[in-house]
């Protein structure tokens, strides 16, 4: 039996699935990997077939999130399940970073993470329970690249309804229910969606947050609230504040994603 099953899910990445996958091949313990394909028509099967150890096919009618993972998930055969997607690579360490925080039992699954929710950097392991999470409905667990104890999901299956999200909400059910997560910066993988257009983007964030709203109270996000992140909550990288501000057309297609899809959080609040 492996120590641990790694679950991708696809739908036309041919682009980038053999670099994601030669990561899984690559780490020090290296996982059984399952790919769950949605209807690619691109040459993304192919790939799959030489690089993975199961392939599941499913209409692409009937794909959401957390139903794709659900499939993987019965199918992997290990005590530990892991999320990768299609165009992420994994670190080496990254398996095995995570098997080791499962020593403590109370554990139902981990994250990787660069900052908390106030933007300040994440230093070392952090431990999150359900009291923080609900302080902090928009941070959180992330299946772009996230791992979680098979107990745990058997308890708590993936929402299969949700449009995005997924998540988060199984985060919340598993948290309430006394585990915890743990957040570590040693295991983040990148999450950028560079490829996606300004339009996708706006969507993606639009119904992210609708979908959110569904299951969690959020704060309240208006106007002010988005003329705030959009003048101080810049990311940190090689371009200046100012580039983000006033040239970041992508960025600003987020937040007016954000900004439509909480629209339930200013009409609760009238």
């Amino acid at each position: 039996m492996p120590r641990a099953s790694a679950i991708v899910r696809v739908k036309n990445e041919a682009a980038t699935l053999e670099r994601t996958l030669s990561s899984l091949r690559a780490q020090t313990v290296v996982p059984e990997i399952i790919v769950v394909d949605s209807g690619s028509t691109d040459g993304s099967l192919e790939i799959a077939r030489g690089n993975c150890d199961a392939l599941v096919e499913i209409p692409s009618s009937q794909f959401s999130y957390g139903r794709a993972l659900n499939i993987g998930a019965q199918r992997a055969s290990s005590p530990f399940h892991f999320a990768l997607s299609s165009h992420c690579v994994a670190p080496r360490h990254w398996v095995e970073g995570a098997l080791a925080h499962y020593d403590a039992s109370e554990v139902a699954g981990v994250c990787g993470t660069q900052t908390f929710s106030d933007k300040t950097p994440v230093l070392r392991p952090f431990v999150q329970d359900a009291a923080y999470a609900a302080a902090h409905p928009r941070w959180g667990f992330s299946n772009h690249a996230s791992s979680w104890r098979a107990a745990a999901w058997e308890r708590f299956p993936f929402n299969e309804d949700l449009d995005y999200t997924e998540d988060k909400e199984w985060a919340h059910r598993v948290l309430r229910a006394g585990w915890t997560i743990v957040f570590d910066p040693a295991l983040w993988v990148d999450m950028s969606h560079g490829w996606q257009s300004s339009v996708d983007l706006y969507h993606r964030q639009r119904r992210a947050t609708l979908a959110t709203s569904t299951f969690i109270s959020l704060p309240r996000y208006g106007l002010r609230e988005l003329a705030v992140d959009w003048w101080t909550d810049t990311p940190r990288d090689r371009h200046s504040r100012a580039f983000h501000r006033f040239v970041n057309y992508r960025r600003m297609a987020g937040l007016l994603g954000l900004y439509r899809g909480s629209a339930p959080t200013r009409d609760s609040s009238r």
